[in-house]
C-alpha cells in the first residue's frame, strides 16, 4: 500500500504487517474487533443490510464447535456464515461448508430463539424483521484470512459454478503506521468486477436444481 505525500509529491510506502507479528489473535481480537465494529465491517464487505445475530454459536447440537459469527441477510432472508482465520488454512472453507449444512437444518423458531439469547447483540427492531421474514434455505458463507491457499479459491469457484452456493473471500490484510494499525478488507473472491455474474450464475445453478 502506497501513501500520497502531499508535500512532496511522492508515494511513501506504508509498511505490510501480519497478526501473529503484532500480537493479535484470531478470536480474541480479530473477531472480537468485527463483532464491536459490525457496522463498519458489513458495508465493508458489501452486505450492509446484514444483522448480526452472535458470535461463537453452535450450529448443531450434535457438535462443540461454533461459528465465529453469525448474521442475518435481510436482502434474501438467508443466514450467513462467516469464518476467520488469522493467517491461511486449507480446511477454512471445509469448515465453514460443515457449519453452513448444519445451520442449513433450522427453521426460523431455531433462527429466533439464538436472537433472543442474552449474549445476542438483535435490536428488538432487527428482530420483529427476522420474524416477519420467510428463512432462505440457503446459507450463504463469508470467509475472512490473511490469506489463501489457491485450493480454497479453486473450490469455492467449483462450488459456486457447479452447485450454486454463495461463497465470498475477503483478506484481512493488516498495514503499520507508527504505531497505528490499518486493516484493509480486500475482496479475492469473487472478483469485484464479475460478482454480479457469479450471483446470477448461482441463482440459475439453483432453480435448476
Amino acid at each position: 500500500m502506497l501513501k500520497i505525500n502531499l508535500q512532496s509529491k511522492r508515494l511513501d510506502r506504508i509498511d505490510s504487517t501480519v497478526l501473529k507479528n503484532e500480537n493479535l489473535l484470531e478470536r480474541q481480537d480479530l473477531q472480537q474487533y468485527i463483532f464491536n465494529s459490525w457496522e463498519e465491517f458489513k458495508n465493508e464487505i458489501g452486505l450492509p443490510t446484514a444483522i448480526l445475530i452472535g458470535q461463537e454459536i453452535r450450529p448443531h447440537e450434535s457438535v462443540q464447535d461454533s461459528v465465529d459469527l453469525l448474521a442475518f441477510d435481510q436482502d434474501d432472508s438467508s443466514i450467513i456464515v462467516i469464518e476467520l482465520k488469522r493467517e491461511k488454512s486449507k480446511f477454512q472453507l471445509l469448515q465453514a461448508l460443515s457449519y453452513a449444512a448444519m445451520i442449513a437444518t433450522w427453521d426460523s423458531d431455531k433462527l429466533i430463539a439464538e436472537c433472543t439469547r442474552g449474549e445476542s447483540k438483535v435490536s428488538e427492531e432487527a428482530l420483529e424483521i427476522i420474524k416477519n421474514s420467510k428463512l432462505n434455505e440457503e446459507v450463504q458463507i463469508v470467509l475472512v484470512a490473511e490469506a489463501f491457499d489457491p485450493e480454497v479459491i479453486i473450490t469455492s469457484d467449483w462450488l459456486v459454478g457447479q452447485y450454486g452456493l454463495s461463497i465470498t473471500a475477503f483478506s484481512a490484510e493488516l498495514h503499520k503506521v507508527e504505531n497505528q494499525l490499518f486493516l484493509d478488507l480486500d475482496q479475492k473472491y469473487p472478483l469485484p468486477a464479475l460478482s454480479e455474474a457469479y450471483k446470477a450464475r448461482g441463482r440459475t445453478k439453483r432453480e435448476e436444481r
